[in-house]
């Protein structure tokens, strides 16, 4: 059964949709520079997921560029804008919690080279967070790379209406101290970690872990 949050997250983005993603730089210069370091050593045609990927702009655009790029999004409406957007990348309408790697010409588990996650683990029920990210840990190759946002401190709750676009948003989080000890608990190694702020003036903590040859990830 889907948690009330990820409810309100759902509804919430179909109703803002196309506001949200007229706000969007299409040109963000922090994508070019996150993504840009996180996956210097992929080679061209390596598959990517990108969990959480809204209407596909700019990340999983940048990324379908180079990559065979897989997008998952809980938002109806964001998954119809990025096939639109986004024509060479694959787009799945589903719950991260819920998505399956296994399902038919999908990349196998642990043959991702990368996988990013933008603005998307903060709306995830804080109790299935670290079952996420060992889910992702075990998505990804040996060697292969986690870039995600991490929000800085910790609240879990309800905007009523989220800047002021007339919809309500649910927010799950720790601190950022608790998301690096999950990545870790995981079996990820921590490469660069760094609080930046982005074009609407929030700030963020970024991650780029990476996945152990023989790392002690579990199940």
């Amino acid at each position: 059964m889907q948690d009330p949050i990820q409810q309100i997250v759902a509804t919430g983005y179909d109703a803002i949709a196309d506001r949200y993603l007229a706000a969007r730089d299409p040109q963000d210069p922090l994508c070019d520079a996150l993504l840009g370091r996180a996956i210097a050593d992929l080679q061209a045609g390596d598959p990517v997921l990108d969990l959480g990927c809204g209407a596909g702009v700019p990340v999983t655009r940048w990324l379908s560029r180079r990559f065979r790029v897989i997008g998952v999004d809980i938002s109806t409406r964001q998954i119809a804008l990025a096939r639109q957007l986004v024509p060479a990348a694959t787009f799945i309408q589903a719950d991260i919690l819920a998505y399956d790697p296994l399902a038919p010409d999908l990349p196998a588990p642990a043959s991702y080279a990368a996988i990013s996650a933008w603005y998307a683990i903060i709306h995830v029920p804080r109790r299935e967070q670290l079952a996420l990210i060992q889910r992702i840990y075990h998505w990804l190759r040996p060697n292969g790379i986690f870039l995600a946002s991490w929000a800085i401190d910790e609240w879990e709750g309800v905007e009523a209406d989220w800047q002021g676009w007339g919809a309500a948003m649910g927010w799950s989080h720790f601190a950022v101290a608790t998301s690096r000890e999950m990545l870790i608990d995981a079996g990820f190694a921590i490469e660069w970690e760094e609080m930046l702020t982005n074009a609407d003036g929030e700030r963020w903590v970024w991650i780029i872990a990476r996945r152990g040859v023989m790392g002690a990830g579990l199940a």
